[in-house]
């Protein structure tokens, strides 16, 4: 998807101390923003703005009102290929840069006639899609901290942040300028996070070595839910509205294993852990959407806004097994235990929005642009499991439409800045420290009607 997050090694450590039983590795660089995930032939290239004039089997994601007004039987898929994206930090000065080449549907839908009912009023669509994705490019990165009782670190990660919702929806139309559609799935929530922290360290003159790596995956199931409805106000004039519950939660799975060591001259500590039976949570907001659309000669124009709810703090992962420590100093070794490993997330009410305008060159082209916002549902960033970023992008392209196919090209870039602590251990400031976040990505879809 269009947001492929990489940041310099140096400024997302968590702090160190030498004498620490347990070495701490930094959280993994996921950013869970609400919004940013663009699918179809021509929604994706207008920044998403579709929830009033849907009409195809995008429809499931967008709005399930506008399957019933899909003419024909459709197959549509949807994805984003190459991103380039480039990290700054206005502190340091130091960048990092990394590219991905991501070819994963991000998107696929079907529109179909009920089966063994001969009605143009009724509608079935069927999907599967990436609702939020977030999977940066590897980090490897190995800096010299100055002012610090550290000589060398070296942070290496990988991540992947996805929900996947497989859908059924209907959609019915009462009258000829009101359409009502109902849509209900499972949302599979993926989490994993690979972090490796090692280097040299040198307290009060005396040489030691450090490692901490941490493996971890979960996985949470959902029931959701969502209604829709469209409305064609007057010629020309179209209103959209989604509503969206909470998720209701099915069951999960788990496996986190951390082990970490300090070894210095005349002392060592080891620490692990590993629970393949831990409890993790990843709760769905309620969410709202509104969208009006306007319509004269070749043009079209949409603008929506997107409510999605706080969610109030919980477990995103608690295990009811101990942490192992072993201390060895001085000849003699000890093992003794600590309490086992909780994190807790929450997140704050976001409000986003999105415009969109297509012109229609001709028979068979039509050209496309949009803005979109995706602000962070972040509540607290030192206590997230997630990272802060509001992010911000415009998409543009072109979609051909023939007899029975259609594909459509266009490009996307998105930016916005985050804000994460400084190590004073490392040397860096114990401020917050502002890092640019850029993304130029190439959009692509496809679609077939019967």
């Amino acid at each position: 998807m269009p947001n492929r997050l990489s940041v310099a090694a140096f400024l997302l450590l968590a702090p160190l101390a030498a004498a620490a039983q347990v070495i701490p590795v930094p959280k993994a660089l996921l950013f869970p923003n609400y919004d940013n995930v663009l699918v179809g032939k021509n929604q994706a290239l207008e920044a998403g703005a579709y929830i009033a004039r849907v009409n195809d089997a995008s429809s499931n994601f967008y709005n399930p009102a506008g399957l019933v007004a899909s003419e024909k039987t459709q197959l549509s898929a949807s994805s984003t290929g190459y991103v380039y994206s480039h990290i700054s930090s206005t502190t340091s000065g130091m960048s990092l840069s990394a590219s991905k080449l991501d070819n994963v549907p991000g998107y696929f839908g079907a529109v179909l006639p009920p089966p063994f009912v001969d009605t143009r009023d009724w509608r079935i669509g069927l999907s599967i899609t990436r609702n939020v994705s977030w999977s940066p490019g590897g980090i490897d990165q190995t800096v010299a901290p100055t002012a610090s009782d550290f000589d060398r670190v070296t942070f290496s990660t990988e991540a992947n942040f996805t929900t996947l919702i497989y859908q059924l929806a209907a959609a019915w139309a009462p009258m000829k300028s009101l359409r009502l559609g109902a849509s209900g799935g499972l949302a599979q929530t993926s989490f994993s996070s690979k972090v490796t922290l090692s280097g040299a360290t040198s307290p009060a003159g005396q040489p030691g070595q450090f490692l901490s790596t941490l493996r971890a995956n979960g996985t949470d199931y959902s029931i959701v839910f969502g209604f829709g409805a469209q409305w064609d106000v007057l010629a020309g004039l179209t209103v959209g509205a989604v509503v969206r519950p909470p998720g209701l939660h099915v069951t999960n799975s788990s496996l986190v294993t951390q082990e970490s060591s300090l070894v210095q001259a005349a002392s060592a500590t080891s620490t692990y852990f590993r629970d393949d039976n831990g409890a993790f949570r990843y709760k769905l907001p309620a969410e709202a959407s509104v969208g009006v659309s306007y319509r004269f000669e070749n043009v079209e124009l949409e603008g929506d806004l997107r409510y999605h709810d706080s969610v109030s703090q919980y477990d995103f992962y608690r295990s009811n097994v101990p942490v192992q420590v072993l201390t060895q100093a001085n000849g003699t070794s000890s093992v003794t235990t600590q309490a086992p490993p909780v994190l807790t997330n929450s997140a704050r009410r976001v409000f986003n929005g999105a415009v969109g305008a297509n012109w229609r060159l001709g028979r068979i082209a039509t050209l496309h642009g949009g803005f979109y916002t995706a602000l962070s549902p972040v509540d607290d960033a030192a206590t997230s499991p997630f990272r802060k970023a509001d992010l911000y992008g415009f998409t543009g392209g072109v979609d051909f439409q023939f007899e029975k196919f259609g594909a459509s090209l266009g490009a996307g870039y998105q930016f916005g800045t985050s804000q994460v602590l400084g190590n004073p251990a490392l040397g860096n400031s114990e401020t917050a420290s502002e890092i640019s976040l850029k993304s130029i990505s190439i959009i692509y879809a496809i679609s077939y009607q019967f």
